[in-house]
């Protein structure tokens, strides 16, 4: 049987007594037996001889044995003999205790004196250093290394520095749970129940009206019942409609064919300037000139002067640097606590605020024990996580409507453009 291999009755469990007779493994105990037979073929076994049978004691001297050395060979040895014995230093005495005497224990009165002497002496104060946490830096160092990397990789080795973990996100800076107003308690006063219950009733009638509004949108305002010549005029459209079809019927019997029509053409007038005008528009064109080669010069002159100005130039731009590096640093703190205070886009549904729950004035009890219960908690426990971007809002996407369309170059031209060595379309 190869080793390794399990029988047949091997391969169930070892629990029973059909294993013990066919499952044992007896490979062992067979190697061991043939090495003892062997042994006993060869000169006897190993394990019941004396040591004198089988070690041999040799007494012949081992300096005649030593390999003889060369003059280099020998000179080296000498040499390093020489510089172990020169260095040889004696070791110093391991520190060994000292035994004390055993004391003499006081008896009689001397006890006495001892428990009065004890009550009698000031007691000792030891002084604590002030520990400021705020002053005193805490962080591990390693003196002995200049390299900072190679301090702070001993440090997270020797388990003394702790790796840097990830900071905690913070999704929102909205309170978890949000504490409903005083109008909404079972016993609440009477002008913070007035106000909490008006501002519910605004709310639901802005919802009625935008569903007002939306129902006026799509229902007409009024019905309108086309005429028969209405219908074929709508039919007739872009097309030449005769006279008698036409809507003024009284104005078109009076209105002369196309082939009786006269066509006057009307004179073109030119109006011409006269020498003053023209005088006029001359002296107004060197005004123009002249003003606007004044405000060149002025401004080359501003520049020119400019050199002279260097240091308040500079202030001015360092402080127009300072104002928008400012602007800058503003509109960065409110993005981010509009991001931590506004809900973000999470999902393909839009966000509904949940309806505050509100107790009619007969519905008011007055005892917590008697109130009617509103609203529900998981439900409440959602709209939180949602409004504080922790959960997002399932829906389908909203299509958008193409408000261009795209353009289509068509490349179009005559037969007469169509010439020998022309590019085939």
């Amino acid at each position: 049987m190869a080793p390794g291999k399990r029988t047949g009755a091997a391969k169930g469990s070892r629990h029973n007594k059909k294993y013990w007779r066919k499952g044992t493994n007896i490979e062992e105990i067979e190697d061991a037996i043939h090495t003892k037979s062997r042994q006993k073929e060869t000169g006897g076994v190993i394990s019941e001889m004396k040591d004198e049978e089988i070690f041999m004691i040799d007494r012949v001297s081992t300096e005649s044995k030593k390999p003889k050395l060369t003059n280099r060979q020998s000179a080296a040895l000498e040499k390093i003999t020489r510089n172990i014995t020169a260095k040889q230093t004696s070791l110093p005495k391991p520190p060994t205790k000292m035994l004390k005497k055993p004391a003499k224990l006081p008896r009689g009165n001397a006890i006495l004196k001892a428990q009065t002497a004890a009550k009698l002496a000031p007691k000792k104060t030891t002084k604590k250093d002030n520990f400021d946490v705020w002053s005193k830096d805490l962080t591990p160092k390693v003196d002995n290394l200049d390299n900072e990397l190679a301090a702070e990789h001993y440090l997270k080795i020797v388990k003394k520095k702790q790796p840097k973990t990830p900071a905690k996100s913070i999704t929102s800076l909205l309170p978890n749970v949000e504490v409903a107003k005083p109008g909404a308690s079972y016993n609440p006063e009477e002008s913070e129940y007035v106000e909490y219950v008006t501002k519910i009733a605004q709310d639901e009638q802005k919802l009625i009206d935008q569903e007002a509004k939306i129902k006026r949108g799509i229902n007409p305002q009024w019905e309108k019942v086309a005429t028969e010549h209405e219908r074929f005029l709508e039919m007739a459209e872009g097309l030449h409609i005769h006279p008698k079809f036409d809507q003024t019927d009284g104005d078109d019997s009076e209105e002369k064919p196309d082939d009786e029509k006269t066509f006057t053409s009307e004179v073109v007038k030119c109006d011409r300037l006269t020498k003053e005008q023209k005088k006029k528009k001359e002296k107004a064109e060197k005004l123009d000139k002249s003003e606007k080669r004044r405000l060149e010069e002025k401004a080359k002159e501003v520049d020119s002067h400019n050199v002279y100005r260097t240091k308040q130039l500079h202030k001015e731009l360092d402080e127009e640097a300072k104002r928008i590096h400012s602007a800058a640093e503003q509109r960065k703190k409110q993005k981010l606590l509009q991001k931590l205070t506004k809900r973000q886009r999470l999902g393909k549904g839009n966000f509904t605020e949940a309806e505050d729950p509100f107790l009619l004035q007969e519905e008011l009890t007055g005892s917590l024990r008697t109130v009617k219960p509103q609203g529900h908690i998981l439900d409440d426990r959602m709209k939180s996580l949602q409004r504080r971007n922790m959960l997002p809002i399932g829906g389908e996407k909203e299509k958008k409507l193409k408000k261009s369309l795209k353009r289509k170059i068509v490349e179009k031209r005559s037969v007469k453009a169509v010439v020998k060595g022309s590019r085939v379309i």
